[in-house]
């Protein structure tokens, strides 16, 4: 993994590394707690899957990424169609297509952030005893400024590297659990390790200093991966919004989700 300007906006990444330094101050110089972490690193994933359905509902390309080429999911035995737009514009669109599987994934994402949210709120019966209180305004704050930097994100990345043009709606579904799934299993195995010894302030700065580095690390491999569509586009020759020859339809589905 290595990160240069080609990859991802150094706004955006300087911002990310700015928000991951809140917590840290938190813990070091407001006497933020474990429980107080959780919740931030909690709310962090809600913002997360709240700017990925814009993300969804822009995609317009045809690479599907993780799932293979073709994702099949059902809501009720409902099929929710995933192709891309058949006719993609010019320019930022939002696409009405694209409504039903921004809908499945707020659905499918949001029961995965309740019950997480649920797990971070009882943590304490999970790990034993109390792993301190949580300041609200200052965790509010916090989340209002991870809603600011991956906005930002967005924004200098998403839309203004034309990421979208190069992924399917299918395809950007899967792009949160990536980087949430693997990250949020790290900090609640952290958690335990952090509990078990006391919750000393040097065992949360170490939990903060791991997170941060594999948010980073996550936030540099997916537009790494953005980057790597907009090279293949360009060896076809042609805008991968016009490429339509192998875009899975009337074939079998490679993964299936249903709710």
């Amino acid at each position: 993994m290595q990160w240069s300007p080609r990859t991802s906006s150094p706004i955006a990444l300087f911002a990310l590394v700015a928000a991951n330094l809140v917590p840290l101050a938190g813990v070091l110089w407001f006497g933020w707690s474990l429980k107080a972490l959780l919740v931030v690193y909690w709310l962090e994933s809600g913002v997360i899957g709240l700017l990925n359905v814009p993300k969804i509902l822009l995609a317009s390309g045809t690479e599907s990424g993780t799932f293979g080429s073709n994702v099949s999911l059902t809501i009720n035995g409902q099929q929710v169609d995933v192709s891309p737009p058949e006719n993609p514009r010019e320019g930022v669109q939002f696409y009405l297509s694209n409504v039903p599987i921004a809908g499945f994934f707020a659905m499918h994402y949001g029961i995965f952030w309740v019950v997480h949210g649920v797990f971070v709120w009882s943590f304490d019966q999970f790990a034993g005893g109390s792993t301190g209180g949580v300041p609200l305004v200052s965790v509010l704050l916090a989340a209002g400024i991870t809603l600011v930097t991956h906005g930002g994100s967005l924004l200098t990345n998403f839309v203004g590297r034309e990421e979208y043009r190069h992924i399917s709606p299918g395809g950007q579904m899967s792009e949160p659990y990536k980087r949430v799934i693997v990250l949020h299993l790290t900090i609640l195995g952290g958690a335990f390790l952090v509990a078990s010894a006391g919750t000393p302030a040097a065992a949360l700065v170490v939990m903060v200093v791991v997170k941060s580095v594999l948010d980073i690390a996550s936030h540099v491999r997916e537009h790494t991966r953005a980057k790597r569509r907009d090279e293949r586009a360009k060896k076809r020759g042609e805008p991968p919004e016009a490429d339509r020859s192998d875009d899975g339809v009337g074939s079998e589905p490679d993964s299936e989700f249903a709710l």
